[in-house]
């Protein structure tokens, strides 16, 4: 069995002593600066904009490298101020075609999926070729990196559904963990339906007598799902077992996510993944602050008092910093650009995550950190209600009519 309990050690032992005193950061921005990056938002929102009809999309279907691809390069050294190392990677040729590649998968196999749905799979997709470029392996849309990037579209919004009973979440997980564990299960839903074609697409990348690694992390994401399933704010846990669930579920999610990209891995290569994963866990957390806390749900911050919220943030960064030196242990992630790339990419969600929750902070602790942010908070506040009933537009417009309905999957 993968010795998940001890990365959950491990990476514990490094939170408690990450220490909780405000970080260094490699910027900070004047109120000009700030003001010179939110007109260069303003631009680039509006050259999308003036992109969002049929005739402009089918031409930047047409020659993404030749309009979008360097305007989106241009938004990220102007606004966000990406080095050009760090943007050699993001728009290198081979991640370029891999997101459009998902979709049209994604699209086939679930045509009632919304495009928010599909994006939500996207964002896993985009770990899993990272972790395909650490390993130095082709970067592409492989059986199992397009199962388990569908499995969040389906398993994860059934189990965060509030308006489903515990109950029922209890009988999925444990139908699935069956299902997983090989055995055969007629699936009783549509979505069991769906997952259990997703699990045998694993099955036949990666037979299980030759790969049970593979499996073995599918079963501990799972378990970490269903040991999620228990925090509900009047269940009694310690602050100690929340920390141990969090880092389970998040650990064991990038660690399945590295087994279904290279079928063997190094104990040390699995270490490495399960803190990064933690990592993701905890700025997730971050974000969901809002959500978490009105759904009755705790985590390691939904749970603390407002004063306590920016001293976790900080260590927070502090742990994401040491955990992600861990990743020099693969090849392809020995330049410290990739490294950089990665920690600068969370960092600049976290401190974008404070700045939306801003009643959860102290005003002291938000305007100390709004200093490194490229962007007044207010505007983020602003850009992000306009645009949170068209976010996925552009992304629906730029796929919409690219092939015709019901193309075959093939890999």
């Amino acid at each position: 069995m993968l010795p998940v309990q001890e990365y959950i050690k491990h990476f514990k032992q490094i939170w408690e002593s990450s220490p909780n005193h405000f970080p260094e950061f490699s910027k900070l921005y004047t109120e000009e600066e700030k003001r010179e990056r939110e007109t260069n938002y303003e631009h680039f929102q509006a050259k999308i904009k003036s992109l969002q009809n049929h005739s402009k999309v089918q031409k930047l279907k047409n020659d993404p490298g030749g309009s979008f691809f360097p305007m989106f390069k241009a938004f990220l050294e102007t606004v966000f101020d990406f080095e050009k190392d760090h943007l050699k990677v993001i728009l290198s040729e081979e991640f370029k075609d891999v997101s459009k590649d998902f979709f049209y998968k994604a699209r086939a196999f679930g045509p009632e999926l919304k495009p928010e749905n599909i994006y939500q799979g996207m964002r896993n997709v985009w770990i899993m070729n990272g972790i395909q470029l650490m390993l130095n392996v082709p970067v592409r849309i492989t059986p199992s990196v397009f199962a388990y990037s569908m499995i969040y579209p389906y398993s994860d919004n059934f189990l965060d559904d509030p308006e489903i009973l515990a109950g029922e979440k209890e009988i999925f997980s444990r139908r699935f963990n069956r299902r997983l564990h090989g055995e055969e299960v007629n699936p009783a839903s549509f979505t069991e339906e769906q997952l259990f074609k997703l699990v045998r697409m694993f099955e036949d990348e990666f037979p299980r007598k030759n790969f049970t690694e593979v499996y073995e992390s599918l079963y501990a994401i799972q378990k970490g799902q269903t040991d999620s399933l228990k925090m509900a704010a009047d269940n009694g846990l310690s602050d100690d077992r929340i920390v141990e669930i969090c880092f389970e579920k998040g650990g064991a999610s990038v660690l399945a996510d590295g087994y279904l990209v290279a079928g063997k891995l190094t104990r040390e290569q699995e270490q490495a993944l399960f803190g990064y994963g933690v990592y993701l866990q905890l700025l997730d957390d971050i974000q969901d602050v809002k959500e978490d806390s009105l759904a009755f749900t705790k985590t390691i911050f939904s749970c603390l008092p407002e004063e306590d919220l920016g001293s976790f943030v900080n260590r927070t960064i502090h742990f994401g910093r040491v955990a992600l030196e861990e990743m020099r242990c693969f090849e392809g992630a020995g330049n410290r650009d990739f490294i950089d790339l990665m920690n600068r990419s969370i960092e600049t969600m976290v401190i974008e995550s404070v700045g939306m929750n801003k009643k959860w902070y102290t005003a002291d602790y938000l305007n100390k950190i709004e200093q490194y942010s490229p962007l007044h908070f207010e505007f983020v506040r602003q850009k992000r209600a306009q645009s949170k009933s068209q976010r996925f537009s552009m992304f629906q417009k730029y796929f919409n009519s690219a092939r015709p309905e019901n193309v075959p999957i093939s890999f």
